[in-house]
């Protein structure tokens, strides 16, 4: 696609970047005027030949009325726009809300990228589907035919990836130019894109309704308020409560003890460090001849630790630096005295599970938290996650024993990479703990003696839950590796748990 980038002088490096990512197509910005052009002239004339014009949406661009000329022109000559937003702190106009923009605001990242890719795709399929259809007395019996199964092709794509408003709309061209295949019901394929529409706009408000709740029943001076609005929503949706807040419908308000008011409060000072209350129960895993096994009460962190819990710890005064986190073994005192620099994640982005971390570093940032929050923190046991999985019902995945793809990243979620550790809310475990299953595998506590002489500290550590390029049966409670824990890859992570909170036991 031909595709002319709109932008304020001040954010010329974001378009940039942009411009590099679609270097597969025919990209034109007025960086590229040369000397002795006539200025306005040559951008109407780009705008007329581009198909497409991308708007970096920020406050200057809003501000400025040469960029706001050119979406203008665009708009009157019919062209596609793709609003994209750049700028958390602009305030978006009524006339591009109307349209559907893409987020860039926490950066290139593989959603964000993949929801621009995707729209200009989409918008290269209607405009072949136009170019193709042809005024019917100049077409051939084979070009129709080809040109409908063509348009068929760039429905099933829009089905596939979500995009059923536009599967609606591609339908609806063919109709109205009375394409209709032989085999092919294009009424039933009509209404199984409206009704899949009308189910995930169902899905998107009952997760942002919940979402809502959930922070009023967090929220000290808003709890009853959340609780009355809670009641109505679990009427409407009995079997949707990711967090477990159908525990606050029974009895009476929780009253957590000075010390446990006290950890919630410091947790909230760390980005996205929130406590899941697992209670004590069995875990029955079959394998191995072993019967079921008692697993005491803690917390475990809501999420996976992200890129920015983990920068902390680097940039700490007392962080990664500080050699008493690494006293818990001669082996880690040894790896980390020999250690220029940590490792960096693979994966960028604030809210990514932090990975290219060894078992060392996860125990360090471990005896590190410990300090800052006052209490013990740890790394999970192979026991414990299973439990936080299982919950009382002994389920394979944190939602239930079938796998969906749709609640988890592994494999075959086709993403190929990390995503933010909060993406998944309707994956999220019976006590409302996210990415237990897919994302990153996690380093547990466990540790099993390991002959290879290759490997020098002479045992390995269990790792849970499979990762992003994971098939789905790794991702199952059952299944764990065995690594050695110098090792790091982009695939582990880690997550950290609580085990001596004063009101454990009330």
């Amino acid at each position: 696609m031909r595709i002319f980038v709109s932008y304020a002088r001040v954010d010329r490096a974001y378009c940039v970047k942009i411009a590099q990512v679609l270097d597969f197509h025919d990209v034109w910005y007025d960086q590229k005027l040369t000397s002795g052009d006539q200025w306005w002239k040559e951008i109407q004339r780009r705008i007329e030949w581009c198909e497409g014009l991308i708007y970096l949406i920020s406050s200057d661009s809003l501000a400025s009325q040469y960029c706001r000329n050119e979406f203008e022109t665009a708009q009157a000559l019919g062209k596609h726009v793709f609003p994209v937003l750049i700028d958390r702190k602009a305030e978006i106009p009524e006339d591009f809300r109307i349209l559907h923009y893409i987020d860039l605001t926490n950066g290139l990242t593989v959603e964000a990228v993949h929801d621009l890719l995707r729209s200009i795709y989409m918008a290269e399929q209607q405009d072949w589907v136009k170019k193709t259809a042809g005024t019917g007395e100049n077409d051939t019996p084979a070009s129709s035919g080809d040109t409908g199964r063509s348009a068929l092709t760039a429905v099933v794509s829009a089905m596939e990836m979500g995009q059923y408003a536009q599967a609606i709309e591609l339908i609806q061209e063919l109709k109205a130019r009375n394409e209709k295949p032989v085999f092919i019901d294009l009424d039933k394929m009509l209404a199984q894109a409206e009704e899949s529409l009308a189910v995930e706009q169902n899905r998107r408000q009952m997760e942002r309704e919940y979402r809502d709740i959930y922070h009023l029943i967090r929220t000290p001076i808003t709890y009853t308020i959340g609780i009355e609005a809670f009641s109505k929503f679990h009427e409407t949706y009995p079997d949707y409560d990711p967090d477990n807040l159908s525990v606050h419908l029974h009895g009476k308000r929780p009253s957590p003890s000075g010390a446990r008011k006290r950890l919630n409060e410091v947790s909230s000072r760390i980005p996205l460090l929130e406590w899941c209350d697992i209670p004590s129960g069995k875990v029955r895993i079959e394998s191995g001849g072993r019967g079921a096994e008692q697993v005491d009460r803690f917390l475990m962190a809501r999420y996976p630790v992200t890129n920015m819990q983990y920068h902390l710890f680097l940039r700490a005064p007392n962080g990664y630096c500080d050699p008493r986190w690494w006293d818990f073994a001669p082996e880690a005192r040894a790896w980390r005295d020999s250690a220029i620099r940590p490792q960096a994640s693979v994966f960028k982005g604030a809210d990514r599970p932090r990975e290219n971390v060894n078992w060392y570093d996860a125990r360090a940032y471990c005896n590190w938290l410990s300090a800052v929050l006052k209490v013990k923190i740890v790394l999970p046991t192979l026991r414990q996650r299973q439990r936080s999985v299982m919950g009382d019902d002994n389920r394979s995945f944190p939602w239930g024993d079938i796998f969906d793809k749709d609640r988890c990243n592994t494999r075959e979620s086709g993403i190929r990479m990390t995503t933010v550790v909060n993406r998944y809310s309707s994956g999220v475990s019976p006590y409302g703990v996210y990415d237990l299953s897919g994302n990153v595998w996690e380093w547990c506590q466990d540790t099993v003696p390991d002959a290879d002489p290759s490997n020098e500290t002479g045992y390995k550590v269990v790792v849970h839950g499979g990762a992003f390029l994971s098939p789905h049966t790794r991702a199952h409670v059952a299944h764990y590796l065995l690594v050695p824990p110098q090792t790091g890859y982009a695939s582990i992570g880690f997550r950290v748990i609580c085990v001596n909170w004063d009101d454990a036991q009330a």
